[in-house]
């Protein structure tokens, strides 16, 4: 017979089916009358096991299974099941002293030694959290039976007040001891120290990371810091992390510095491997051994112009529905005497669209439509779809506003009832450039980023990266992100770090995709936020008028901005267009070129406009001064990453032209670019921010006094902290 066991008491004879309750080989075994046995792993219990006794017999409270479920076994003898509950204690103790040890290294191993990634938060439940929570439902009874090593663990575990906050704190834990550990690497690989939101941007390392910055915070030096942390602490090699750059430029910058920054921390490693989104498509696509020859549609735009021409004409020609949806969707109507009637002469409605230079026209807004369908990846369902929903979206707008005038509403109603047809040119369209294409036996730079994202899904590619840093990543579009995800997907434990500025979206127009940013938890994933809100760009001026300007979209991050450098006084200066009684944009802007020169004689200086056409006017007036050799001239989008002492931002005023402007885009192209947040000039907003924080020192703007933007209007009048060095603006 086992050693420990107990049978049912004189009592129990009578009222118990069990014949006798014992312990073999780690395992309560259950023995029936009917000789049937039922058999329970000790070490699988939830809960220490409890004797109660009665007047003639004794019973056993068990807690068995995942599901805490409760179990009694009565009418026992008493002095039997004494001795049989002691041991089935020290069975289930033995058994939660190596399941409290294998916890103990679970949890170093994923939350202490490392940062708590998402991903193991699901083992640590199981395996770790369970047991602090049993633990906390029967503490006393717990302390009686575990070591005092054992219970102290659980003890702390316990403290927290769910599983969410004891992540908080394992994270924080660690983030805390890094900080102290690394003090010495965060303080000089950069050329200054890191700041600490800086330092915690390094250190989480989740499964996916969005750090989430504003103009001149250093994201570029987090990037650089982060991944030659991992390298410092081997927790990676070089050939393991990706870091993806915007464009060449920026790649080739952040090759420089990585080099430089590695020398500077007397780290013997090379660069982790940069690239742009083009260069790692084609890498990839090597690899696969797939052609990568580029087509001419790419270096050569007239030739792509040329195709798409000749082939609209064809289509408009052969099919009257797709004449009648290519008419439709003009930006201009067509002035003829034959336009009245039912149905056209695609011939003649060809000319006159060549010989007014309209043609031209259309075949470019095409061609942003094509575009706009490779940057979201959109299939031919989609495509009819998002202009079904484009055209459901303004005829409710027609219907439900009084401001629209007569011809407004023609207008509009002509741009959308042809939708279904509209959707079929499209798509012929799209499947005709496929084919040009696949007869040149090329590529464009759109399947350099899908037919990588197709090799990695069907595992055609090895995907050596741990670790993939991405920067501008608020301007990231549907096709990258999707390559992005396959990689993760398809590598090994992959972590993902995102560096941007959702303030500094700007590019919706090339397929910049802003919801992936401030949707990232939705639209991305589970992640870890970190703001960089120290500047060292700007001073406070700037700041509270910048950030305060952009904040007033509700659907973006809320940033507290504080700067290194600090004034008294408004740095950001409002004139007016008027030199010497005259209005004269070029003349404001070279006296107020003279006025910076003359106090501060080599300060870099960025005239910045909306409109490149505003700029040439303003630029060809001073070319011939000689003291404008600091002076540079710039589109606020081309001015994006670069900062000067000075910026003069021009062109403040109303109307198509102006900023913000009221160009609508085509309805076709508005419903195959991204979706855009709703708040009114969102995009224009977050460009002049751009302009303003393009400067160190002061930020001037020139406005028109008499129909001025809606932007100054809003400054003005909401008394923003700014100096209106002119007495031609009032209360507007």
């Amino acid at each position: 017979m086992a050693q420990y066991f107990a049978t049912p008491s004189w009592l129990g004879r009578f009222f118990t089916r069990i014949k006798l309750l014992s312990i073999e080989q780690e395992s309560l075994v259950i023995e029936f009358k009917n000789a049937t046995k039922q058999s329970f792993l000790i070490k699988d219990f939830n809960d220490f096991s409890q004797l109660q006794n009665r007047i003639f017999s004794a019973k056993i409270n068990l807690t068995l299974g995942e599901n805490s479920a409760h179990t009694t076994i009565s009418f026992l003898n008493k002095a039997q099941a004494k001795a049989l509950n002691i041991a089935i204690n020290q069975y289930f103790s033995q058994a939660l002293e190596h399941k409290i040890n294998n916890a103990k290294a679970l949890l170093k191993r994923t939350a202490l030694d490392e940062y708590l990634r998402d991903s193991n938060t699901t083992i640590l439940s199981a395996e770790v959290f369970s047991l602090s929570k049993r633990y906390q439902q029967n503490r006393n009874v717990w302390q009686g039976h575990l070591s005092s090593s054992s219970s102290q663990f659980l003890s702390v575990l316990a403290s927290a007040k769910n599983k969410n906050d004891a992540i908080a704190q394992l994270r924080n834990k660690y983030e805390r001891k890094q900080l102290a550990q690394r003090a010495d690497f965060y303080n000089n690989v950069e050329s200054n120290p890191l700041t600490n939101e800086q330092r915690l941007a390094v250190i989480r390392n989740n499964d996916k990371n969005l750090v989430l910055a504003a103009a001149g915070t250093g994201k570029t030096s987090v990037m650089v810091a982060k991944a030659l942390d991992l390298i410092a602490t081997k927790q990676a090699m070089p050939e393991q992390i990706l870091v993806l750059a915007y464009n060449k430029t920026a790649a080739q910058e952040l090759k420089t510095r990585f080099i430089k920054r590695a020398q500077q921390a007397k780290l013997l490693s090379k660069s982790p491997e940069v690239l742009t989104f083009h260069a790692l498509g084609l890498q990839l696509l090597q690899q696969a051994g797939k052609g990568c020859d580029i087509s001419p549609f790419v270096s050569d735009f007239g030739a792509l112009s040329s195709w798409l021409t000749s082939w609209l004409s064809e289509q408009v020609q052969a099919q009257p529905v797709l004449l009648s949806a290519f008419i439709a969707m003009l930006d201009k109507p067509l002035v003829s005497c034959d336009t009245h009637k039912s149905k056209f002469n695609a011939t003649q409605v060809l000319a006159i669209l060549k010989d007014s230079g309209q043609l031209k026209h259309e075949v470019d807004k095409y061609l942003k439509c094509l575009a706009a369908i490779r940057a979201e990846q959109l299939t031919d369902s989609e495509i009819t779809q998002r202009l079904k929903r484009q055209n459901n979206q303004l005829n409710t707008v027609q219907l439900s506003t009084n401001q629209l005038n007569t011809s407004q509403i023609n207008s509009n109603q002509k741009s959308t009832n042809h939708h279904s047809a509209a959707a079929q040119l499209l798509i012929a369209m799209h499947r005709a450039y496929k084919a040009q294409l696949i007869a040149q036996n090329c590529i464009d730079f759109d399947d350099m980023i899908l037919q990588a994202t197709q090799a990695v899904n069907k595992q055609q590619v090895n995907v050596p990266w741990q670790h993939i840093l991405v920067d501008e990543f608020q301007d990231i579009s549907a096709a990258r992100m999707a390559l992005l995800n396959s990689l993760i997907k398809h590598g090994h434990k992959v972590r993902f770090t995102a560096v941007g500025d959702d303030w500094q979206s700007i590019y919706r127009f090339s397929g910049g995709n802003l919801a992936l940013t401030t949707r990232f938890n939705e639209l991305v994933g589970s992640h870890s936020l970190t703001l960089l809100q120290k500047t060292f760009r700007y001073n406070n001026s700037i700041s509270d008028v910048a950030g305060r300007f952009v904040m007033q979209n509700p659907e973006q991050y809320k940033k507290l901005i504080i700067t290194h450098t600090q004034v008294a006084e408004p740095q950001v200066i409002l004139f007016d267009d008027v030199y010497q009684g005259k209005k004269s944009l070029a003349l404001k802007t070279q006296q107020t070129i003279n006025t910076i020169q003359k106090h501060h004689a080599n300060a870099s200086i960025a005239v910045l406009s909306r409109y490149r056409y505003t700029l040439n006017k303003v630029q060809q007036h001073l070319a011939s001064q000689q003291e404008n050799a600091n002076v540079v001239f710039l589109t606020l989008h081309s001015a994006k990453g670069l900062e000067a002492d000075y910026c003069i931002i021009i062109g403040l005023e109303q109307g198509k032209f102006g900023f913000p402007s009221s160009q609508q885009n085509n309805p076709l192209l508005e419903a195959l670019l991204p979706s855009q947040d709703t708040f009114t000039y969102s995009e224009e907003r977050r460009l002049l921010y751009v302009g303003l924080t393009r400067a160190k020192h002061k930020a001037y703007l020139i406005a028109d006094a008499k129909q001025p933007s809606l932007f100054v209007k809003e400054l003005i009048n909401d008394n923003y902290p700014i100096h209106i060095a002119s007495t031609l603006f009032n209360k507007l």
